[in-house]
């Protein structure tokens, strides 16, 4: 059976075909106890049952698809780690698309007990991988439960009409001219990273714990910010000085948006799809300020970006490129035109840890992270679960880049107001 290889799919095709990023989403679950092998692979083939899309391969061209494999190839998707060393090359390794599965899973049987997902970003986007981590924690309770259990299929439409429809004309027309800039990167300013050496993927995290998540919200309450604002605030504030801006310098930071927040009732999206769209925000450096001034800053930038249709302007022009060139020229004219921020931000959200049940065993320890960027690329990633946030960049770079992310992440923790009170 082919599926339609949607825009989005298509869009990120190009960013891993244009050196922009590897185009996969990165998960780690971490168990006091290990889970049972055997089950887990049935529970990942039978998720692949359930998922069709993902039992595919991709076939580029004039008429860029998907094809389905044949169901033996599934079991291909899990493998065992006997060593730390095996388990973390997975975690960076990407899913080659034209042979799939579009889902790979890898279970540490070793001192620590972790399992890893790496899902192929072009089958769906942050929410559609934790929609995913959901249900196969369903799935292996149900064959823990009874080894006949089969999940129900989902499968259905993955184009991003059905919210795009949701909006008139004067809106898309509205949302093509005044905003924009919404998604127009303009920004020259490169994370520090440097070019020559070999690189190799790293996955860098840092850890926000209860009690600073928790002081963090109740500061974020008091000003009436988000703790995504705060985030973006702390990012923009190391950045200042990492980047050594003067006075009145401008920096660009775009940041991901679910368009699923425009979805009708209580509509949803059962299929795996990508449903994300990009906004730039932007500040001026102003040395002498505290946390809370920029705060406020940050945030009326973004309840300006929120007052009006947040994220369509991108969506509106691809559509329209696509539709009047087709997939072959859109991509051609894509690859030689399309640019990417050399520095953005992404919040994955919340991953809900009353439905991380595996039989019973709930994870301890988790982080979500997206792509691996390429030089010069860089991205801050944000995920929680359990009360916890992590923070993770994901890079292609040497030895001594890492340790210059290792100290930005460490920085951007250090902004954040927590147990010292108003700054």
């Amino acid at each position: 059976m082919e599926y339609t290889a949607e825009i989005f799919d298509q869009l990120q095709w190009l960013y891993g075909r244009n050196g922009f990023n590897d185009h996969q989403i990165h998960g780690v679950l971490g168990f006091e106890r290990p889970l049972d092998s055997e089950i887990l692979k049935r529970a990942v083939v039978a998720s692949i049952q359930a998922i069709p899309i993902l039992g595919t391969r991709y076939i580029d061209g004039a008429n860029p698809r998907w094809t389905s494999l044949d169901p033996v190839d599934y079991e291909r998707a899990f493998v065992i780690a006997l060593t730390q060393v095996e388990f973390e090359a997975f975690v960076v390794a990407k899913v080659d698309e034209r042979i799939g599965p579009q889902i790979q899973v890898c279970a540490l049987n070793a001192d620590r007990h972790a399992v890893a997902f790496k899902l192929n970003h072009m089958i769906c986007d942050a929410a559609g991988f934790k929609q995913y981590l959901e249900l196969l924690a369903r799935i292996y309770t149900g064959l823990a439960t009874g080894a006949n259990y089969q999940p129900p299929t989902i499968a259905g439409d993955r184009s991003p009409d059905a919210i795009l429809d949701t909006f008139g004309w004067a809106v898309k027309l509205k949302s093509l001219f005044a905003q924009s800039q919404d998604s127009d990167w303009t920004g020259k300013q490169k994370f520090p990273l440097s070019d020559d050496g070999e690189a190799r993927p790293y996955v860098v995290a840092h850890r926000l714990d209860r009690a600073k998540v928790g002081a963090l919200k109740n500061y974020c309450r008091s000003k009436g910010a988000t703790v995504n604002d705060a985030l973006l605030t702390a990012m923009y504030r190391v950045l200042f000085r990492t980047l050594a801006l003067k006075s009145g310098d401008t920096l660009q930071i775009p940041i991901m948006v679910d368009m699923r927040r425009y979805v009708s009732g209580n509509a949803q999206f059962e299929s795996l799809t990508n449903l994300t769209s990009m906004v730039c925000t932007q500040l001026d450096y102003r040395p002498i300020e505290s946390f809370g001034d920029t705060l406020a800053r940050a945030t009326a930038v973004m309840l300006d970006k929120k007052s009006d249709v947040f994220g369509l302007n991108g969506w509106v022009k691809l559509k329209l490129v696509f539709a009047a060139l087709g997939n072959r020229t859109a991509n051609r004219l894509l690859r030689s035109r399309l640019k990417q921020p050399f520095i953005c931000m992404t919040n994955i959200g919340t991953l809900e840890s009353e439905r991380m049940y595996f039989s019973g065993a709930r994870p301890n320890d988790v982080y979500l992270c997206g792509s691996i960027k390429y030089r010069p690329y860089f991205q801050l990633a944000v995920s929680t679960y359990n009360g916890e946030t992590t923070l993770t960049v994901n890079q292609y770079c040497v030895g001594a880049d890492r340790q210059r992310v290792v100290a930005f992440l460490d920085d951007v923790g250090a902004e954040l107001p927590g147990d010292s009170g108003d700054r």
